[in-house]
């Protein structure tokens, strides 16, 4: 193969123009692959990005959409955790007593408190509204529900203890 053969052939499989495949020959001493290598290292190389090879023929289309799916739906279920947590995050349980704030815990930690400490921390709450504690959720929206079921309970173990006081008088 002659020398403009070799740098037609270079031009071809490397895309690049005939003065930079010839300059690489020339630098290489004419041989192809390390005048190859030696455009690669210039990043003068405009190959395909990527090379692949498939079974599937050319007409049928990929389908892409089952992957774009599932990635969708962690990444959907990923989210609601993320923002779930965050608004667990933005509540307190706050403990007073006669107005005064005693403490407040975060509600992450009441609720690890009750799943792993169940027996131990509900009978405490209970006992501690008989003391005069009173809970209350405190941050975001949607909890004045919630403080409107404490504030019942705290009242029917006030009428226990003043009722309790009646009859024995």
């Amino acid at each position: 193969m002659d020398h403009f053969e070799m740098v037609e052939k270079l031009r071809q499989k490397a895309q690049v123009s005939y003065e930079d495949a010839k300059e690489a020959l020339e630098a290489c001493g004419w041989d192809l692959l390390d005048a190859l290598v030696y455009l690669e290292q210039q990043g003068k190389l405009r190959g395909e990005e990527k090379a692949s090879y498939s079974t599937r023929p050319a007409d049928e289309p990929v389908k892409q959409e089952s992957r774009a799916y599932r990635g969708g739906f962690f990444q959907r279920l990923l989210d609601l955790l993320v923002s779930l947590i965050n608004r667990i995050n933005q509540v307190d349980l706050t403990v007073s007593r006669s107005g005064k704030r005693l403490f407040s815990l975060p509600l992450l930690a009441f609720a690890l408190l009750l799943i792993f400490a169940f027996w131990v921390t509900l009978p405490a709450m209970v006992i501690g509204l008989f003391f005069g504690l009173r809970y209350r959720f405190t941050g975001t929206q949607g909890v004045e529900g919630v403080n409107r079921v404490m504030d019942k309970a705290a009242e029917v173990v006030d009428s226990l203890k003043t009722g309790g006081d009646e009859r024995e008088r």
